[in-house]
């Protein structure tokens, strides 16, 4: 072959489908730039502006881009109604993130330029994870979103608790890459390709490769999203990271970590419905039971969201067990309403935390009413969102797991959901008997309260009840993502 015949096979990417990813990967790079130019003063300033400006325009082509269909880059980047959804929430709730994450290092005398353009990174690669189904793509993204949160984790000066969380989710992220990549070898080695598609549409006369790649690959998402047992790194990354990464980890971390194993749930259910259904009802099981039973005994507010974080992973899990369309619509749904309230619900406490004598124990919020009435009403709110009270985004979500569940005949894992629900309006609703019922025990008031924390909350707590009002909103867009998957 020629040169001429080579360079005439070599096709342009489509570099319209992609876009929003290189807004943020430009942003990202120019954040990196000005950080290392920059005197120290103006960094405060210019690059949080520079990076919301980064991230509104990366909005904005979504939003454009959204109507577009296909695959470009040779097929290893795909773009579709369900990658569009799942990039609005991410980028959403970035900018959120920035709203609060200024005050709090401020406040905690912690500034970092590294700050920024990590962030940007780590929702690059949330956003690519969301539109691929090529393995080393897949592979490369993983890494992105991973290493970003183990930096941003550990970025709090003077904190033993976020460099100790830091390391802990270092080591078992390294295992889950680890398993992940060993299972997309074993994968290869099965069909010959890379394309999860294609390696899951493939007849291949021994299957004991792909099992056992299917095995690995999804033990190590399973750790990436807080499955029991692989769940140890979560409770103290949470805890000792700040706030607003937490928030980010809570919501955009478990969006991008769960869109994988959603894009490939129809291609499972059609070789092993059995199987998969059993072995992913199993494991939602002890996920919510488990997480829920440890956060009845948690007197830190932060470690206490994050055993509910555990709990919510075992209920998205069961709607991801579930092998018709509806269990998949449900998935979707549940974790971008999950994105919503466990983002609102850290982002109350980051705002919290700037106040004298706040400690992050559970009797800090004792007569919150009396103190700061409208938070009290904001966090009641996201707990009872969390719990599944209607009219909340929870109630929805969880009912449509269990419309699922019914659907596919789980009544044993549907019986399971509801005993763990129960267990868990002991911890949910002892936070709002506290904040409502009790006197308070110490005056605190916030300090620095800011415009744009107050807007990002409020805007938060109305999509919170607004979405259950009004789910026809977010479903009609999943509805078509979800049939889409099922049809291709």
């Amino acid at each position: 072959m020629d040169i001429g015949q080579l360079v005439g096979t070599i096709k342009f990417p489509r570099l319209d489908v992609f876009m929003p990813e290189l807004a943020v990967l430009v942003t990202a790079f120019t954040v990196f730039t000005l950080d290392l130019l920059l005197p120290s003063a103006p960094k405060r300033k210019v690059l949080p502006g520079v990076t919301a400006i980064g991230f509104i325009v990366a909005l904005m082509l979504t939003g454009v881009s959204g109507r577009l269909s296909g695959d470009t880059f040779y097929g290893s980047f795909t773009g579709d109604p369900l990658g569009t959804l799942v990039k609005i929430f991410e980028i959403s709730i970035a900018l959120t993130v920035l709203a609060f994450a200024q005050r709090y290092y401020s406040h905690r005398r912690s500034f970092y330029g590294e700050f920024y353009y990590m962030l940007s990174f780590t929702l690059l690669g949330a956003m690519i994870l969301a539109s691929s189904y090529n393995l080393i793509v897949i592979y490369v993204s993983l890494e992105l979103v991973s290493i970003g949160f183990y930096i941003l984790t550990s970025l709090l000066r003077g904190s033993f608790v976020a460099k100790e969380g830091a390391f802990k989710y270092l080591i078992l992220g390294g295992l889950s890459i680890a398993l992940a990549s060993y299972g997309a070898v074993f994968m290869y080695i099965y069909a010959g390709s890379l394309d999860l598609r294609e390696i899951l549409a493939y007849e291949g006369t021994d299957h004991h490769y792909l099992i056992l790649g299917l095995v690995l690959f999804l033990i190590g998402f399973a750790v990436k999203i807080g499955a029991v047992p692989f769940h140890f790194w979560l409770p103290d990354a949470y805890q000792g990271a700040p706030t607003p990464v937490t928030a980010f980890m809570a919501s955009v971390g478990k969006l991008a970590f769960f869109i994988p194993v959603v894009r490939i749930m129809p291609l499972l259910q059609e070789k092993f419905a059995f199987a998969w259904m059993i072995t992913v009802g199993t494991i939602a099981a002890v996920t919510m039971l488990y997480g829920n039973l440890v956060a009845l005994v948690q007197r830190d507010i932060k470690r206490l969201l994050a055993y509910s974080s555990i709990a919510h992973t075992g209920y998205i899990l069961a709607g991801v067990a579930v092998t018709e369309v509806i269990g998949l619509k449900a998935v979707v749904y549940f974790l971008v309403v999950y994105a919503i309230m466990s983002a609102g619900a850290f982002f109350v406490i980051a705002v919290l935390e700037r106040s004298e004598g706040w400690s992050n124990q559970i009797h800090d919020f004792s007569g919150m009413r009396f103190n700061i009435p409208y938070m009290a009403l904001a966090f009641m709110i996201y707990m009872f969102a969390l719990l599944g009270v209607p009219p909340t985004v929870g109630f929805v979500g969880k009912t449509l797991v269990f419309m699922a569940l019914s659907f596919d005949r789980l009544w044993w894992l549907a019986l399971v959901m509801i005993v763990s629900t129960a267990v868990s309006t002991g911890y949910y609703i002892r936070l709002v008997v506290l904040m409502f019922m009790k006197e308070k025990e110490k005056d605190f008031s916030l300090r620095g309260r800011g415009y744009l924390e107050a807007v990002s909350l409020l805007f938060l707590t109305v999509l919170t009840v607004a979405l259950a009002v009004m789910p026809g909103v977010v479903w009609s867009l999943i509805g078509s993502a979800s049939e889409s998957l099922f049809t291709r």
